[in-house]
């Protein structure tokens, strides 16, 4: 695979040149134009990116520069207006998470890229994570028999600004818990069919903290917790089956096992995940920023994995129909929480 694809973005902010950064990694991107509102934001990332033009206005961008795909990383609720601008003029689409801000609202992104015939890829990170990688395919390998249990949760400190504001899809569930639901719904394969939900709000309207339960077919009870009350940052998954567990912690390297099925696991065991494992080689000096250190390659691969979907013509590992299914759990969340309701999905 030598053929560059052409690479523009939507939304210059810290996470769009988080993301340019992953993408040039990749060696397979051309990058050939920016957008933002803010016309010194896209100039700035056109200097230290080196895209070849920004543009304060998308659709005129997506006109001239003529893309092959678009990342849209802008803030939350207009991730699925800048979308639905992407997947209407047949490009394929990168959008960052959560897509929209209501299962409605995502259904109609997915909808229209089915009907243009694009990809579209939601960039849910942790199952990316080397610890992660490396988690999933001991589960593949039988190590903890059937998953009957998950606990997960992703929990921060107080977020301020466009994060505290409802109108702008702020909030811990946006913001961090829709990954965690992501990587539960990527472990269990069932169908969620109802959520229960307790949410404490803050004095703005958005969540402060949600303490939730997903309920699958198989009966089987994922519990997730999500907050930003705490003194740090926190985050860990619980994988619990009929021969096994799992424990993988949130920027953590270990993993830990137990299993009656794999002999070498039998006694309880913590397993090292080097950084590098996943993701793309990276040589000394060829970082572009400090963050590249903790999820570049995490990024890039999520990158490499959208750009193979589009060559060999298949659904990318994430889809708008997952981003989907995330979105309609959290319309799950607010409404019990808001109800005290089982809520079914």
């Amino acid at each position: 695979m030598t053929d560059k694809l052409r690479f523009a973005l939507v939304g210059c902010g810290s996470q769009g040149r988080y993301l340019s950064e992953a993408l040039a990694l990749t060696g397979q991107a051309e990058l050939v134009a920016c957008c933002d509102i803010n016309a010194d934001a896209a100039r700035q990332t056109v200097d230290r990116w080196g895209y070849a033009r920004a543009y304060t206005d998308t659709e005129r961008m997506l006109a001239e520069a003529d893309p092959d795909a678009v990342i849209v990383a802008t803030i939350h609720d207009q991730l699925q207006p800048c979308g639905l601008t992407v997947v209407n003029a047949g490009k394929h689409l990168f959008i960052e998470k959560p897509m929209a801000l209501n299962a409605a609202d995502g259904r109609v992104l997915v909808e229209a890229a089915r009907s243009s015939g694009v990809k579209v890829m939601v960039g849910y990170t942790l199952p990316f994570l080397p610890t992660r990688v490396r988690l999933k395919q001991l589960i593949d390998e039988g190590v903890v028999g059937e998953i009957v249990h998950v606990t997960a949760g992703q929990l921060i400190g107080p977020i301020d600004g466009w994060l505290a504001q409802p109108d702008h899809g702020g909030g811990p569930l946006f913001y961090i818990g829709t990954h965690v639901i992501w990587q539960v719904l990527d472990l269990v394969p069932h169908r969620a069919k109802r959520v229960f939900a307790e949410v404490e709000w803050t004095a703005t309207g958005v969540d402060k903290a949600c303490l939730f339960s997903v309920c699958f077919e198989n009966g089987l009870v994922a519990q997730i917790s999500v907050s930003q009350k705490i003194g740090g940052r926190y985050g860990w998954l619980d994988v619990l089956g009929s021969a096994g567990r799992l424990r993988s912690e949130w920027e953590s390297n270990e993993i830990f096992v137990q299993s009656t099925a794999v002999d070498a696991y039998r006694d309880p065991t913590t397993i090292l995940v080097p950084n590098d494992a996943t993701g793309p080689v990276i040589e000394h000096g060829q970082m572009a920023s400090p963050t590249g250190f903790g999820y570049v390659r995490s990024w890039a691969a999520e990158f490499a994995e959208f750009i193979s979907a589009i060559h060999e013509d298949r659904d990318p590992a994430v889809t708008g129909e997952d981003g989907l299914r995330v979105l309609e759990i959290t319309d799950a969340v607010f409404n019990s929480g808001r109800t005290g309701q089982v809520v079914d999905l």
